[in-house]
């Protein structure tokens, strides 16, 4: 089996697509190569931070949610120097290998693979040590810890109990990780129709959805809502609609 450089490696395992043997190579560079452990570090503050940027935009988005003024200031994110910086380098990397893919014998399927990363649970944080008794808590743990199919059945239990829209969202994704694609079709659909608060991530994955199912000018169609704003996956849009073209 090829090895897999550095990169490949922290890649694969934010994307949980490691074998067994990766993993060991993973753990082994991690114990051993200090260079190795300190860029995996920088990427997982990274992921971090943007993580919690996103709940904190969220939170304006979902208005059902009262949290005091004082508390949304405390959880402002302030990106260390260095940490800004080395970012805009990640991203430089990320547009090379973007061109790396930008090759006419890419079909829809590696461009599927290549694009597709499940959405983060940005709408329930869980607090270590919460009482699992809470619905949502359980069917969100599931989805956290990629028991997708749990998490479907606790989703679909969760939605015939509560009003959030954004259920049906988190169920769709689900489907697509159980590569469920036509499954996952009519909720991300239903969920854009119903203007739902995630609406523009719902759009990506929809998007997804079709180039996964080879249906190219739909997903065309569903890129180009995201590439004509700013906003949500606008440059990834059209980045994947220039692969498509």
């Amino acid at each position: 089996m090829q090895r897999m450089d550095n990169e490949e490696l922290i890649n694969g395992y934010f994307e949980g697509s490691l074998s067994e043997e990766q993993k060991r190579e993973f753990d082994h560079l991690f114990e051993t190569n200090p260079d190795f452990k300190t860029d995996f570090e920088f990427q997982e503050e990274l992921k971090r931070a943007l993580v919690k940027s996103e709940r904190k935009q969220l939170k304006q988005i979902l208005s059902n949610t009262n949290v005091p003024q004082e508390k949304e200031k405390s959880q402002v994110i302030h990106l260390r120097p260095w940490l800004v910086a080395a970012s805009l380098v990640l991203l430089v990397g990320i547009s090379s290998w973007l061109i790396f893919f930008n090759r006419p014998d890419i079909d829809s399927q590696q461009l599927y693979a290549s694009n597709f990363a499940p959405y983060e649970n940005v709408v329930h944080p869980i607090e270590r040590g919460e009482q699992l008794e809470d619905l949502k808590t359980r069917a969100f743990i599931a989805y956290e810890n990629e028991s997708y199919q749990q998490a479907i059945e606790l989703f679909k239990t969760l939605n015939d109990k509560n009003n959030d829209k954004y259920i049906i969202f988190y169920e769709a994704i689900s489907l697509m990780q159980l590569n469920k694609h036509r499954e996952a079709t009519p909720l991300l659909e239903s969920y854009i129709e119903d203007n739902g608060e995630l609406k523009d991530r719902a759009i990506w994955y929809l998007a997804l959805t079709y180039l996964k199912l080879n249906k190219i000018e739909e997903c065309k169609e569903q890129l180009n809502l995201l590439a004509h704003r700013e906003g949500f996956k606008t440059k990834a849009a059209k980045n994947l609609l220039a692969e498509l073209n």
